[in-house]
Formats: C-alpha cells, structure tokens, sequence
C-alpha cells in the first residue's frame, strides 16, 4: 500500500487480502475510485445505483459523490485505487464523457486476472501501478463499447480480415494487399476496419504482435532479437521500440516485472 505521487495520476492504492469487512462503508473522494473484487462478493451504492459485484466486476465512482459499500462473503480480497483521470493516459478517441460510472462487467476475465496479478506484484513500483491502472480503465470502456454495439451489423469480410490478422502476425504483411484481396480500396478497407474495431488495421497488427510478444518474454527464454523475428520484426531494436510505445514498457523490464 502506498499514496502515489500527483505526476503519476494515481493517489491511493491498496490491496485487501482475506477480508471480513471494510474499514468504512463508506466515504466521497476527491477523485475518480476503482473498487474490484478478486474474490468474494460485495454490496455497492452510488447515488440511486446499488447492487452485489464479484470478480468479473469493476466499480466506478465518479469524484464527489459517496461510495457505499458492504461486504457481502465471508472472505473478501480487493483492489482499491483511487487515481486522477487523465485523458493524455488513453488512445485520442477516448473521450471523458465516455467513463462509465458504477458496476461495469468486465468482458476480458482473463486480462482483467492478468491486470490484478500484476497490479500486486508492482505495487512498490508506482510507474508499473499506473501503467495497469490505465489498462483497467480501458478494460472498462472497451467492455462498455462491446455492449453498445451488439446491435450493430457484423462485418464479415473485416471479421475475417482480423481473423487473418492474428493468424499471419509473425509473417511480413501489406495492408494494401490485403485490402485489395477483399476487392477494398485502402481507404475503404481502412475506414471499415476503423469502424469494427475502434483502430486501424496497422494498429490492429501492432496490438496482435505485442500480445504475443508478452507471452514470449513470460514463457519463453528466448533473446530479444529470436522474439523480434517470431512476431515479424527484422531485430530485436526495431521490436523494443515498437513495444515501448505501445506498454510504456522496454521488454527487458517487462520480462523481470512478469516473470514469476
């Protein structure tokens, strides 16, 4: 448990383990709170909304208005964070009035676990705090979008296209080509793309490739450079830059944050 510095956006962090009850609860924070069960169930209110929340959940309450909470199992272990949003933190179609507030279920369980384990064992590092505090919050508006748009109409040829995407990663590929292949001009193929998944389809191909590069510098023993070109990149320096930017993270750090 530590109070985080104000340059990085997080002011309180704290894992409860093996709980019985809370502390207090109840309490209004200046800034925005993160309330997430691990394990065990609990009962929330903000404001006119309330319920019972497990794993699987996020609780969002916004600054200034007051967290009622009770636990509701006979052991309960949880996240608490409170942070300072920052929209420079997230992807520039990310916009504020998007954050969701209350009970939000998480659709990826499995990288939701992943954040919680590692949020545990950076809890001394306050820039790896933050860096998995960001990826929560994106958690949650990315499972609010998916629920947004299951009304909307399946695109079948990008569904492919995507399928293609992650299946190919590690070999050398042209977004031209590929569009050209669907009978797409780029600008089409682009725009769609954009459309289904929110990203290009050169983002789209980075996110696959740094995905499978985190399992290798988990599960592998592999240098850098034998990763680089397994994931479609000619050497292991053009890897770590690209991988850089989009974890905040060089892989070396990474490789020692995460191996167990």
């Amino acid at each position: 448990m530590w109070d985080k510095t104000e340059s990085h956006k997080i002011v309180h962090y704290y894992w409860g383990e093996s709980k019985t009850q809370f502390i207090r609860e109840s309490d209004t924070y200046a800034h925005w709170v993160i309330l997430a069960a691990e394990e065990g169930t609990f009962h929330y209110a903000i404001g006119d909304e309330q319920g019972e929340v497990g794993f699987g959940q996020i609780v969002l309450c916004p600054p200034g208005q007051t967290l009622h909470r009770k636990v509701n199992s006979s052991m309960f272990s949880f996240h608490f964070i409170e942070f300072k949003w920052s929209e420079q933190e997230l992807p520039p179609s990310v916009k504020t009035k998007a954050i969701p507030s209350g009970a939000v279920a998480i659709t990826d369980e499995q990288r939701l676990l992943s954040n919680f384990q590692y949020l545990k064992q950076a809890s001394t590092d306050k820039d790896l705090t933050a860096h998995y505090v960001v990826d929560l919050l994106l958690l949650c508006l990315n499972s609010v979008r998916s629920v947004e748009e299951v009304q909307k109409p399946i695109d079948i040829t990008i569904r492919k296209v995507a399928a293609y995407i992650e299946e190919n990663a590690s070999k050398p590929m042209k977004m031209e080509d590929i569009a050209r292949e669907h009978g797409l001009s780029p600008s089409q193929f682009t725009r769609r793309f954009q459309d289904a998944y929110q990203k290009g389809p050169q983002q789209y191909l980075i996110s696959v490739r740094v995905h499978n590069i985190k399992e290798m510098l988990i599960h592998t023993d592999y240098t850098i450079d034998t990763i680089a070109q397994l994931n479609g990149f000619q050497n292991g320096f053009y890897m770590s830059k690209v991988f850089t930017q989009q974890t905040n993270l060089n892989p070396s750090k990474f490789r020692k944050t995460h191996r167990v």
